[in-house]
C-alpha cells in the first residue's frame, strides 16, 4: 500500500480508499479509519468521501469542493488533497490535523474483501 505522500500518480479515483492512520473522530492513538472515494453526482462539487470502517461506516465524511477534482481525468487531485489536508482532515474533538505521514491508499483494483467466520455465529 503506497503512502499518500509517496504516491506516483497525480490523482486518486472513485473506489480508492484513503486509510487514515488515526480515527478523526476518536482522536490520536485510536487506530486507522478508511474513507472510500465516491461520486456524489452533485453539480459544481468534487468527489465525496464515505467512512467504510468503524462505528461511522456508511456515513458521508465529506463532499469535497469542485476544485479538488483532477483536471485531466475523473478523479481527486493528489496535489489538492495534500495542500488542503489540514483543512479537511482534523480531529473532531481534540483539534489539529490527522497526521498525513502514515496515510496510505488502497487502490480499487488492488484489494479484496475477506469474509471472516466467527465461531460464535451459527449459519442460518
Amino acid at each position: 500500500m503506497p503512502r499518500l505522500l509517496d504516491l506516483a500518480d497525480d490523482f486518486l479515483t472513485i473506489g480508492d480508499v484513503i486509510r487514515l492512520s488515526e480515527n478523526y473522530d476518536l482522536g490520536p492513538d485510536s487506530g486507522p479509519v478508511d474513507l472510500l472515494i465516491f461520486d456524489p453526482h452533485e453539480d459544481e462539487a468534487g468527489l465525496g468521501l464515505m467512512v467504510t470502517s468503524g462505528y461511522k461506516a456508511g456515513l458521508v465524511f465529506a463532499v469535497l469542493p469542485e476544485e479538488s477534482r483532477f483536471e485531466k481525468k475523473p478523479g481527486l487531485s493528489r496535489t489538492w488533497l495534500i495542500e488542503n489536508w489540514d483543512k479537511w482532515f482534523v480531529f473532531t474533538y481534540q483539534g489539529g490535523p490527522v497526521p498525513i505521514e502514515e496515510t496510505v491508499i488502497l487502490r480499487w483494483n488492488e484489494r479484496m474483501t475477506v469474509e471472516i467466520c466467527h465461531a460464535d455465529r451459527r449459519p442460518a
